[in-house]
């Protein structure tokens, strides 16, 4: 009788290790794309995060603040920092919600990039399991169908 190896356990250990090696490149891809998108879509980020963010009387707003920075070795830079605010109909800031929006836009971007490493490596571990399918089901014994020939 011949060992046949567990399909359910291979299947796991292939979609984890195809999962790991995916997610580790679209997870800092989605990092990155998080990062830069957040300089440029300003309005984007606004509508998207300030419906959640912001109360219902209220409007999100990015501002920007220039500032001064002291660097690693002592030196005073200048530098520009980012806030998101919701503020009111008269313009008045109701809450000051900080630079962490751009950690949560990164976020849902590094979230995007596990769901679609998930679902590839799902794929990938169908076709390897599909492709490495015993093909000795059939009976060898069993006769072939008989074919007339003219």
């Amino acid at each position: 009788m011949e060992r046949k190896p567990n399909r359910f356990l291979t299947g796991c250990l292939v979609w984890f290790v195809s999962f790991l090696i995916i997610s580790s490149c679209l997870a800092p891809a989605g990092m990155f794309i998080g990062s830069i998108s957040s300089l440029f879509t300003g309005d984007l980020i606004t509508s998207t995060l300030g419906t959640f963010m912001c109360q219902e009387d209220s409007t999100a707003e990015i501002r920007s603040y220039k500032s001064n920075r002291v660097d690693e070795d002592g030196f005073v830079r200048p530098t520009t920092y980012y806030e998101m605010h919701c503020v009111d109909v008269n313009g008045n800031s109701i809450k000051n919600l900080g630079g962490g929006y751009a950690l949560i836009w990164s976020g849902i971007f590094i979230f995007i990039g596990i769901i679609v490493s998930s679902i590839i490596a799902f794929l990938i571990t169908f076709l390897i399991q599909r492709f490495f399918r015993n093909k000795s089901n059939k009976d060898p014994a069993a006769p072939l169908p008989l074919v007339k020939i003219r």
